[in-house]
């Protein structure tokens, strides 16, 4: 399968990407773009419950939130998940081509990372992470990037492998802000997308 944006993990940074591009599919410079979630079923918010995450209802169990993030991804049509571990990644001809566990592979013109701050399991990318300034723990990791989440061409990276704090807003936020960096990429010009309520009929 070929796409044009790949997202490894389904976690909040993986989803907030997907919903943000995939919300942009009405746009004329979108044209018939297709982004591709791969998600692993491994995000530390599945065993969560929380209280103080802005506009999440109070005591949501993660696994809700998780389920509901990819409803909202998959609402618009120009986004898939598939549920696989990737294994290897590898470039060439302006594409990346990416490898599954169970054999399967796809192709996609940008690649963004998403696999959380704890582990690090995919080979044959060029980059390598360093230890995450504000992961709380020695063993937490980072990918560097130039402060947009752009690691180097047409390889992206969401979420806390980001860089930034554990939290749910702050994994969403990073997400989102990968996924209007790409939209910007497309649209040739600095762009954002909002959901607007229709004007009333009179």
């Amino acid at each position: 399968m070929t796409c044009d944006v790949l997202i490894i993990g389904g976690g909040v940074g993986g989803l907030a990407c997907a919903m943000t591009l995939a919300s942009a599919h009405a746009k004329p410079w979108f044209k018939d773009r297709r982004i591709l979630i791969i998600d692993d079923g491994m995000s530390d918010l599945g065993k969560a419950r929380l209280c103080n995450a802005p506009g999440v209802p109070i005591g949501a169990l993660g696994s809700d939130i998780l389920a509901g993030m990819r409803a909202q991804a998959l609402q618009y049509g120009v986004a898939s998940l598939e549920s696989d571990r990737v294994t290897t990644v590898s470039r060439s001809d302006e594409r990346w081509t990416v490898t599954a566990a169970s054999g399967r592979a796809w192709t996609a013109a940008t690649l963004v990372l998403a696999t959380g701050f704890k582990r690090w399991e995919i080979e044959g990318l060029a980059c390598t992470p360093s230890p995450h300034p504000r992961g709380g723990k020695p063993d937490r990791i980072m990918l560097e990037h130039d402060g947009v989440y752009c690691v180097s061409e047409e390889l992206r990276v969401a979420g806390l492998l980001g860089g930034g704090s554990s939290q749910f807003a702050i994994a969403a936020g990073a997400g989102a802000q990968t996924a209007v960096e790409i939209l910007c990429v497309w649209a040739g010009k600095r762009t954002h997308i909002h959901d607007v309520p229709e004007p009333p009929e009179c």
